[in-house]
């Protein structure tokens, strides 16, 4: 439940300092804010929306977080950790490829990265992210699915 309140406190501090990028292939958003004092940046998929067609027909919330240990004077991640972060995001991406999912947003805070998926077969992104978390890994990581079609974490 932290996770989640401390995601939705991060969109709702995250409205300034919007930096577009040009990536063609998706089209993110990145907010920098603070929650209680710590900084945060957001990254948010403003594509998502598109790829999932409406809310509804992507109703359950798959959310992902990963600890940071190697961090800079701020809590963020040093370049090594970003590099694994980023490796990580992809493999979690191709893993829920065939699975009616979108990812939504990154969240960033001192020590540890949140990944929000929407999707429709919350059974099956499930199953898979199981099978990775029996997979041999060099990050920390849990995630939790919940109902939630109202997409309460994109705003």
């Amino acid at each position: 439940m932290f996770v989640v309140v401390s995601v939705i406190l991060a969109l709702l501090a995250c409205t300034r300092s919007q930096i577009a990028t040009d990536d063609p292939k998706e089209s993110w958003a990145v907010s920098r804010g603070s929650v209680d004092g710590a900084p945060l940046i957001v990254r948010k998929n403003r594509g998502a929306l598109a790829v999932a067609k409406s809310r509804e027909a992507y109703p359950y919330r798959v959310m992902i977080a990963i600890g940071i240990n190697r961090v800079d004077e701020n809590g963020f991640p040093i370049a090594e950790a970003s590099n694994d972060l980023h490796q990580f995001e992809d493999k979690v991406g191709a893993a829920l490829k065939n699975t009616d999912s979108v990812i939504a947003v990154v969240l960033t805070v001192p020590r540890m990265r949140q990944l929000v998926f929407y999707t429709a077969q919350p059974d099956t992104v499930d199953g898979v992210l199981e099978k990775m978390k029996q997979q041999e890994s060099t990050l920390h990581w849990g995630y939790e699915v919940a109902h939630d079609p109202g997409w309460s974490l994109y705003r």
